[in-house]
Parts: structure tokens; sequence; C-alpha cells
């Protein structure tokens, strides 16, 4: 292997950059590293087998203790390229989740769009294509990747509400669709694969989801906790239920991508009935 393991482990200095890193008190700086659970992620990839590759994926879930249940895998097709579209309730252990399931299934021929948090973790960073979920201008380097992916033999996940699921007027809530997935499946020439997986978030997380709303910000505050809630999921176990494929040639102009996208969402939704969890908030 070209790099050494400890190329690997994670830096809050290197995420935070020198710029805001000159701005910070150490406190600061060390309420991030606590935050990003800095040390624990480390310790991980140090006594990982695999501590880089589509393999840390499975090993991350062994250290977290978060185990999976799969539903519907029969609904696939093996020779096909899809593009998989997943509800975001948790903002990363379904990463985690689906990654270690497409391992398996496909080897390491998957790629994943994802927030840019995602690709500061280095052994995971060749499956994550980070997209700046709070704007809507990317780079145009973006946009070559992403074209690239499509067109490559890779299996592709997105999470069309860009962002974690909020509460609203008492209830877990997915936030609208994107359209730019039914886009690309129809320009790409992909099958979409609905995907449900379950949890949600701690009651700390909406209430500073909410609080960022409120004050108009536009950073969500909860972000800061997204990684708190990944290791507050230990021992805890998630269902991902796969449903059928829908040709893209379904996604015509009797509906604009818009709503073709609202319809996907209400699909995924519906593919959580019966899998023995919670219910929603």
């Amino acid at each position: 292997m070209s790099k050494d393991r400890t190329d690997y482990l994670l830096n809050v200095e290197e995420v935070l950059g020198p710029k805001l890193l000159k701005k910070l008190p150490r406190f600061a700086v060390n309420f991030f590293k606590r935050r990003i659970h800095q040390d624990e992620i480390n310790d991980c990839i140090m006594h990982a087998e695999h501590y880089c590759g589509a393999g840390f994926f499975g090993e991350a879930l062994k250290y977290l203790d978060i185990t999976y249940k799969v539903r519907g895998q029969e609904n696939l097709d093996l020779s096909h390229k899809y593009l998989f579209a997943c509800n975001h309730p948790l903002g990363g252990p379904e990463a985690l989740i689906i990654g270690s399931l497409f391992h398996d299934i496909y080897g390491e021929v998957f790629k994943v769009l994802t927030n840019q948090l995602l690709r500061h973790m280095k052994p995971l960073a060749e499956f994550f294509i980070p997209v700046n979920v709070v704007s809507s201008k990317q780079s145009r380097d973006l946009g070559l990747k992403v074209a690239d992916m499509f067109q490559s033999d890779s299996q592709v996940l997105i999470f069309p509400a860009g962002l974690c699921a909020r509460k609203l007027d008492g209830k877990v809530t997915e936030l609208p669709w994107k359209k730019t997935f039914i886009t690309q499946a129809r320009k790409y020439e992909r099958d979409i694969v609905p995907l449900h997986i379950s949890g949600f978030n701690s009651k700390r997380f909406f209430f500073l989801s909410k609080l960022s709303m409120f004050l108009k910000l536009k950073f969500n505050l909860g972000m800061i906790y997204l990684v708190d809630e990944l290791f507050n999921k230990r021992g805890q176990e998630f269902v991902i239920t796969i449903g059928k494929p829908i040709p893209y040639t379904r996604f015509d102009k009797s509906k604009t991508d818009l709503q073709w996208a609202a319809e996907i969402k209400d699909t995924v939704q519906e593919l959580s009935v019966g899998n023995g969890c919670l219910p929603n908030m």
C-alpha cells in the first residue's frame, strides 16, 4: 500500500484550515475536536483491519457496534447501472451503512454524492463526491467529476433532500427533494432505485436545526453535532429497504422534474411500511 496508515488519520485543524485557525481560540479548536470525535475516529483507523477503501465502511460500523438488515435486495439486477435515491434521516450512519451494503454487493464500484464534511474522512474519500449543500453554486471541477461518475460503471447514490431530515410541527420530515437526480437519470439513462433507511436524530439536533431556521442562519448549527449523532447510534440496528427500479423513460413531460422528484420521495417513504422500526416522532 502506497500510503502509511497515519496518512488517513483525521486532523481537525486541517479541516478548519489555516485562516480559521488564526481566528479561533485554542478552546474552540479543542471543542471541535471533541465534537468531531477526532480521537475515536483515529483510534478506529489505527486498529482497523481494512483502514482504507470500501472495507473501512464495515470496520467503522463494527467499531460503532451498528448493525443493519436489508429488505428487497432481490429487486436489483447486478448487471445494471443504477442511480439510488435515498432518504436522509441521519447524516452519517446512512452513508456508512449503504457503503457497507454496496461493498458487499458491488465491491468497490460505487460513488456517493454527499456533503463536503465527509471528504475529510480520508479512508473513504475516494467514494464520496462532495457537494455544497448550502449553496446552489458548484465548481466547474465538480460538474466534470459528476459527469465522469455517471458515465462510469459505478453505481451512484444520491440524497436528493441535500440536508438531513428536520422536525416540523412535531413530526420528523424529509425536506423537499431537489429535481437534479431526475434530470441526471434521464440524461445518463440510469433507472432509479428508491432506497429507504430507518432512524432519526436526537432532540438536540432538531432543536439546533430549528434554531438555525429561526435565526435565518445559512449554516445549520446541528451539523456541528452530526458526528456526535453518529456515535450516539452505538448499538443500534437499522433497516434498509430497496424498492423496485423505476425506468428512466418514465420521467416524461407529463410532469415537471420537481413533481417527479416529489413522487419518488413519496415512494421512498412508503418503503418504510413494515420495517418493524419505531414510528415517526
